[in-house]
């Protein structure tokens, strides 16, 4: 096993997730107490391009007719034929996007029967982390006219700089046959005749004025509030549970990778060591809180365990021992050498779907970090 070794850390900008990062709050020296510099891209904003994404073309024609798109498996959004359109990120489960889903409906209507907005504006929703099948369901219940298309992996949602949460609606121009960001709205839609002047401000080219929200990526958000003692102690309680004794947990600072510690372990008479990473997730919900928790894996990327720090569900209530068993139960024993998809028939915790979705997002992040453990040495 490679011996530990004191390098100069640095944060790339790739990489989302906490791995026991180097953050004031967790007693390590940083510039910035808070991970807003790890976000991939730049929170979107007025006068941006829309960012060149790859959706799932609607299975069914009308839809597809709707966005004037041919019968092929992907498209982009520049694709569309359209002057205008509405792009709202939702999620199934966030309450104020089931909320604000009678509000779109009334203003797809109200575009449809306005003749100087009619096949001129179109309406597309995108289902942050949410499937097909989820964003079907989601249609037959509110009833939703327009097309929903999954962004299971969030890759969209990276791509406009995941902002603090959905719904989040975006109303972009084509220009020159490119898609230009007019508006953005974070949250409830609460004034719709406003919300209407505003679509046909931008349609006919006239100025709109600026928004006067403030708010931020969720990245820019992300602290777990806990010291390097604090985890330590979470770690060795949880193991101690297990029947395993830790012996040390000493941090590893790595080239060009996020901090993780080293955990040296007794189990069964045989010494080991393990790795632990914090994962950290900015929410999708608005009103949802950010998720932190502590995993464990082996010097075969195996992982071992599962720690909570502040995970919660429905109601922002934290989760009760039993569903965080359940997680247990999906995560340990995957391998970080290869994805871990994410099932949420079967890996969801009950009122906890965007939660465990997020659970899946950050230790699939963990699988960089694995990758710079093994190339050091460290994994030997």
């Amino acid at each position: 096993m490679k011996p530990l070794r004191t390098r100069r850390f640095v944060v790339p900008a790739g990489w989302l997730a906490l791995f026991l990062c180097c953050t004031l709050t967790l007693g390590i020296p940083s510039a910035s107490a808070t991970l807003g510099k790890t976000a991939k891209n730049p929170l979107i904003k007025p006068g941006d391009p829309f960012p060149k994404t790859e959706f799932i073309t609607p299975r069914e024609a009308v839809y597809r007719n709707y966005l004037g798109l041919p019968d092929k498996p992907v498209f982009h959004l520049n694709d569309v034929k359209v002057d205008v359109l509405i792009v709202e990120f939702l999620n199934k489960y966030c309450y104020h996007c089931q909320k604000q889903a009678y509000l779109m409906n009334r203003i797809y209507k109200a575009i449809k029967k306005d003749p100087t907005l009619n096949g001129k504006v179109k309406m597309i929703g995108i289902g942050v982390g949410n499937n097909q099948i989820q964003l079907d369901h989601f249609r037959q219940e509110k009833r939703i006219p327009f097309p929903l298309i999954p962004d299971k992996d969030f890759m969209a949602f990276e791509n406009i700089g995941y902002p603090a949460g959905t719904p989040f609606t975006i109303i972009v121009k084509k220009e020159n046959g490119e898609f230009i960001v007019k508006d953005t709205h974070l949250g409830i839609i609460e004034n719709r005749p406003a919300y209407m002047d505003k679509i046909r401000q931008i349609l006919s080219g006239g100025a709109v004025e600026a928004s006067k929200q403030s708010y931020e990526s969720a990245y820019q958000q992300l602290n777990p509030g806990i010291t390097v003692e604090g985890i330590k102690g979470k770690i060795t309680q949880r193991l101690q549970k297990t029947g395993i004794k830790v012996t040390d947990i000493t941090p590893i600072k790595l080239t060009n990778a996020p901090q993780c510690f080293m955990v040296k372990i007794e189990k069964d008479g045989k010494m080991d060591a393990w790795f632990a990473a914090i994962g950290a997730q900015g929410k999708v919900c608005d009103i949802c809180h950010n998720i932190y928790f502590i995993y464990l894996f082996d010097r075969q990327g195996v992982i071992r365990d599962f720690i909570p720090i502040d995970v919660t569900k429905f109601g922002n209530k934290p989760f009760e021992e039993k569903e965080v068993e359940k997680m247990r139960q999906s995560l340990v024993g995957k391998s970080l050498t290869q994805p871990i998809q994410y099932n949420p028939d079967t890996d969801a915790v009950s009122s906890a779907s965007m939660t465990s979705a997020l659970i899946f997002k950050s230790v699939n992040e963990g699988r960089k970090l694995y990758e710079t453990l093994k190339k050091e040495g460290y994994t030997q």
